[in-house]
């Protein structure tokens, strides 16, 4: 088969429609009373055939194997094709009106400017209008297509180049419509037996019956007018032919008042042929059904139902070699085979009559159908899939019952559980692809993340906590127990009499494995010191992949595995409501201090209420308030824990553990607030990270009083999940539940088109032979993958052909949907995150100044006391006039008051002549009495002092412009002044500030002050503040790739459609991702050429992708 090399983009002229097409089609009709396509109709034989019974005309060919024929319709008057409508008007525009050549120097239909002279033959140009969708006018005069089609005819094709168009305008005006064959739009026969078309047949048969009128009408001379209004009839049903969703103009619609899906509408969205059948693959040899866990199988292994397994083939290739084995099976098991092909290709289904005569003739060419059997190599999918390891290659294990089984361990990096999943199964068809499979995407080859280079298959959860009990309670063991514990295991014979559990557990670790971390010391394969929890044995899982290899590690898991189950055969774990019990006097510990919490916050309530209260520096008296009531609220409910877990009765499985906190610490699954809420309290409940605010006037239910600021009343809850909530404290709960509901079901969509957005931009960038990453243009984006060319999961160097780009992309996109999932866990508690799912889309869409600009002020070592800080802070703070005064307009006497507010000035320490020297221009009269300024300015009309006061009230007296508040906090021993606002360049010109420590969050700013390799470190630091706050790991590799991408050309791009995503070099790819009818129609116009040199446009052609095994061509010596 051949293979497409490039893509070339053009417009079809007139002459050429005519030579594809094998018929001009004129009768607005599809089939006759019979039944029979009519000739000369929409569905003419001569176009194809979708009838079994019938023949094409044309080739001959049935319905099967004819692939379809154009037809042509002759327009009796021209009319403009609407996609080209915009280029028209600037070649119109461009071009003069009488000698056709153009009047600028304009190196593209982008730059024309219109000129009111022509320089070459001095005629005077009217002005051109372009009324959307295709109505041109020149002065008052409408232009008609037939017009314009000759005056595009006389632009010179010299002309045209320097414009940059590569194609005759005079095409854009259609003369001859191109019929695409039948079975592009087959029509259906209803029940009733009457045959339903396709809506591109029943625009094609308004545009014949249209143009039929039309001619009748021109021929019978009848009146202009009547002629236009049957020409403009025309236009609207060509027109919503091509894009039934054209602006100003209503859509057309089918007999039902549904809208009609024409050709535009077939491209676009995720059903349209773009995204739907180009990128998306329907396959054959798949399976999918529910899955269930099964900790006896190996993590390598997927258990098969019997159904599956017998339904789904695998050709097997006879060759001289193994012609005798494919005998001797099919002897043996007649059953597993179903089908025979012979070297001329005809198939046969084996059965019992027919098996000694295949046997006799089958030799080398064969190929033999047989059905899946153990340890056949299958694909293992679950979507969503997010990243890479979201679809691994297993061994197939034939069992019995309707669900796919596998190792409770591999469900991390599938994210499934087993609530009811389903997953997908492919049977790979081919020995190349099966041995691809093995050696790149098996489980073993894939224990570690490729985000974050940390085991991501490993015993964890019950695994781990048998694990912990081995080597905890087993302290003494005999020969015999001890063999009893590894029988499941791969170790079948053990030295010496007596062991503890951690002698056990060293028995199934590699000899020569070495680790001393963090309190976790492994000598020569021996557990010397450390608790077996899952943070510990993640270390041992990474580091025995890391020195032994991924075969030594599987074996490993899987031993582990095994062991784990048999340890629990001695000691159990269990969970019930008494291990939440507390103690009376627990309980009694917790409400007091619950009261002494109370009574804090009714004393800072009466301080407020008094003025006694002091402001933290940057926030209001209100704010100041809040934030001190949320952490008292915090406090209570962080030390209430210490009081649980002393009071806690529990059933004691040692002298000093209970199973709650086991589970917490051991197998890290819950957290300490789980216990918290449903042993002791339920604490603050937050919407959107603040106390609920009040719902009724002054408070949140009618059951408090009004103004009411206290914990209770605003949203605290005493009680726990055990003893039951009140009816207010239930109501407060659901405000915080549901602020993480709407989260949920509003985020993973926006973290899905950012995925998909970012893996668009990066996809092509793959690493070449030298390390460095290249796209398809060959474009080095990085001179090493990552400075140091390592692969993030194995610390190697990394491999030529790695997907380096969409790996990272992965890495930041598949977290995000944790993100946006992590805060159902924590539903209501309020603790202010300043980082979340939107930064992270702020950063890659490189927004032009973020939601939350904020700074970070260093300053100097002589200005380390809290005065000169605190004194600092409060200069740099922007104070405007509107802040510090109440502007009244007397529009009578057209005059400006400004009433000053001297509690205001003198808290941020302002005079009234400050306010007078900022607004003093020389047209404005300005008086000061006492506390008012009068300003009398010199204008005309009321419009005017109104923007006179918008001036006015924008004015900044003091500080730096752009900064709004200035917070200070103490960090690592120092104090830091963190602003909200940003303004790097005034805030570095300033003497105090430390210019090497001060930081701003705006990598805009950034670019602008201290350019682009600035602006890239901001953008890496700025991802992993963003990641590191939702305790996400990301490789600071896949990071680094993504701010280079984004800085690629000098400047900061977007990810998206503005972007690098929009600017690829690929017309597919741009058309794939968003904008089809754009990309398509600016192809065409400039003769683009797609050299399909990336992933996505390969995909669509059917080529193999230039990635990974895709990049490597093989040589062959001959001698």
């Amino acid at each position: 088969m051949n293979k497409i090399k490039e893509i070339d983009f053009s417009f079809l002229s007139p002459e050429e429609m005519r030579k594809l097409s094998v018929t001009k089609i004129v009768v607005p009709d599809t089939y006759d009373e019979d039944g029979y396509p009519i000739q000369g109709g929409l569905a003419d034989q001569r176009l194809g055939v979708i009838d079994p019974s019938l023949k094409c005309k044309t080739c001959g060919g049935s319905m099967k194997t004819c692939r379809g024929h154009f037809g042509h319709i002759e327009l009796v008057r021209p009319v403009v094709h609407v996609s080209f409508a915009k280029t028209i008007y600037l070649l119109l525009k461009a071009v003069c009106s009488k000698c056709s050549r153009v009047m600028s120097d304009a190196t593209s239909l982008k730059e024309v400017k219109r000129v009111s002279v022509c320089p070459h033959c001095g005629e005077k140009q009217p002005q051109i209008t372009f009324v959307k969708p295709t109505s041109f006018y020149e002065g008052d005069r409408k232009l008609f297509p037939n017009e314009i089609r000759d005056r595009l005819e006389r632009i010179s094709d010299h002309d045209l180049k320097q414009l940059g168009v590569n194609v005759r305008p005079e095409w854009f005006v259609l003369t001859v419509l191109l019929v695409p064959p039948v079975n592009v739009r087959p029509s259906i026969t209803l029940e009733s037996g009457e045959r339903s078309e396709d809506d591109l047949t029943h625009k094609l048969v308004d545009i014949l019956r249209i143009n039929q009128r039309l001619g009748e009408n021109i021929d019978s001379g009848a009146p202009q007018l009547i002629i236009e209004d049957l020409w403009e009839l025309l236009q609207y049903h060509v027109t919503t032919y091509f894009n039934n969703e054209t602006s100003g103009i209503p859509p057309a619609r089918h007999r039902s008042g549904r809208q009609l899906k024409t050709l535009f509408q077939r491209l676009k969205t995720k059903e349209g042929r773009f995204k739907y059948n180009l990128a998306g693959k329907r396959v054959n040899f798949s399976a999918r059904t529910i899955i269930s866990p099964n900790p006896t199988l190996p993590i390598s292994v997927l258990g098969v139902p019997q159904s599956i397994a017998d339904e789904l083939t695998v050709p097997w290739n006879v060759t001289n070699w193994n012609l005798e084995e494919v005998k001797k099976f099919i002897q043996e098991n007649p059953e597993r085979v179903s089908y025979t092909i012979s070297p001329d290709g005809k198939r046969r289904k084996i059965t019992p009559l027919n098996i000694d005569e295949i046997l006799k003739i089958i030799t080398a060419g064969w190929i033999i159908e047989r059905k899946m059997k153990d340890g056949d190599i299958v694909l293992f999918n679950r979507q969503p899939s997010l990243h890479r390891v979201s679809i691994l290659s297993l061994k197939a294990k034939i069992i019995p019952g309707n669900t796919f089984q596998f190792n409770d361990a591999i469900t991390v990096p599938f994210n499934a559980d087993f609530d009811g999943d389903e997953m997908n199964l492919h049977l790979l068809q081919e020995e190349e692809a099966q041995v691809e499979a093995d050696q790149l995407m098996s489980v073993r080859n894939n224990i570690l993340s490729p985000r974050s280079g940390r085991a991501l298959i490993l015993p964890g959860l019950d695994f781990a906590l048998g694990l912990y009990l081995l080597s905890t309670f087993y302290v003494d063991v005999n020969k015999e127990e001890a063999e009893d514990l590894l029988s499941r295991t791969s170790i079948k014979k053990i030295e010496g009499k007596k062991f503890t559990g951690n002698e056990i557990f060293s028995m199934i670790l590699p000899k020569n494995l070495v680790i001393d971390e963090n309190g976790l010391v492994i000598k020569d394969g021996q557990l010397k010191k450390g608790v077996l929890n899952k943070k510990n044995i993640e270390k041992i899982t990474t580091a025995v992949f890391k020195q032994c290899g991924p075969e030594e590690c599987e074996k490993f898991i899987d031993n582990a595995i095994q062991l784990s189950i048999q340890a629990f055969q001695r000691f159990g774990v269990s969970l019930s409501m008494d291990d939440y019990k507390i103690t009376e006097p627990t309980l009694m510990n917790i409400i007091n201090l619950y009261k002494e919490g109370n009574k804090q916050v009714k004393e800072l309530i009466k301080k407020y209420h008094n003025g006694k209260l002091e402001k933290i520096p940057g926030k209001t008296l209100k704010e100041t308030l809040e934030q001190m009531i949320l952490e008292i609220a915090e406090n209570v409910r962080d030390n209430s824990f210490a009081f649980i877990e002393q009071g806690i009765k529990y059933k004691k499985i040692s002298s000093f553990e209970y199973n709650p906190p086991l589970m917490i610490s051991v197998a890290g699954k819950g957290s300490r607030l789980n216990v918290i809420q449903i042993a002791g309290l339920l604490g603050q409940q937050a919407v959107r990270g603040k106390r609920p605010i009040s719902g009724y006037k002054g408070r949140l239910l009618p059951h408090f009083k009004k103004g009411d600021l206290s914990l209770e009343a605003r949203g605290f809850v005493r009680n726990s999940f055990s003893e039951g909530l009140t009816l207010t404290q239930y109501f407060f709960h659901a405000c915080g539940g549901r602020d993480s509901v709407v989260d949920k079901g509003v985020n993973p969509a926006n973290t899905g088109y950012m995925q998909s957005r970012l893996v668009y931009a990066l996809q092509d960038l793959v690493v070449a032979k030298d390390l460095s990453v290249r796209d398809a243009q060959g474009r080095v984006f990085q001179f090493k993958y990552g400075d140091d060319g390592l692969d993030v999961p194995t610390q190697k160097p990394v491999a030529y052909g790695e997907a380096v780009g969409v790996v990272a992309a992965q890495s930041l996109g598949e977290p995000g949907t944790q993100m946006s999932l992590r805060s159902f866990h924590y539903a209501g508690v309020a603790s202010v995150a300043q980082f979340g799912f939107q930064r992270l889309v702020e950063i890659v869409d490189a927004r032009k100044t973020p939601k939350k600009p904020v700074m970070e002020v260093y300053l100097k070592d002589e200005y380390k006391s809290y005065e000169a800080v605190k004194r600092i802070a409060a200069s740099i703070e922007q104070v405007k006039v509107e802040d510090v005064s109440e502007i009244v307009e007397d529009f009578s006497k057209k005059i400006i008051e400004l009433h000053l507010d001297s509690e205001a000035m003198s808290e941020k320490n302002i005079s009234p002549q400050e306010i007078v020297e900022k607004i003093s221009k020389d047209n404005l009269k300005i008086e000061l009495k006492k506390n008012i300024i009068t300003i009398t300015p010199e204008v005309e009309s009321l419009k005017n002092l109104r923007k006179i006061t918008n001036k006015i009230r924008n004015v900044i007296i003091k500080g730096v412009e752009g900064i709004t508040k200035g917070i200070i906090i103490n960090k690592n021993q120092r104090y830091v002044i963190v602003t909200e606002g940003s303004n790097l360049q005034q805030i570095l010109k300033r003497d105090e500030v430390d210019p090497y420590l001060t930081s701003t969050n705006d990598f805009m700013e950034i670019l602008r002050v201290l350019g682009v390799e600035a602006a890239r470190n901001s953008i890496i630091e700025e991802l992993q503040k963003v990641l590191q706050s939702q305790d996400i790991i990301v490789d600071v590799r896949h990071l680094m790739l993504i701010a280079d991408a984004m800085t690629f050309n000098g400047e900061v791009q977007s990810v998206g459609r503005h972007g690098l995503a929009g600017s690829k070099a690929s017309v597919l790819v741009r058309a794939a991702f968003e904008e089809v009818e754009k990309h398509l129609i600016k192809a065409a116009v400039e003769g683009q050429k797609d050299e399909l040199t990336g992933v996505t446009e390969n995909i669509f052609v059917g080529n193999v992708v230039p990635v990974g095994t895709g990049v490597v061509d093989l040589e062959m010596d001959v001698e």
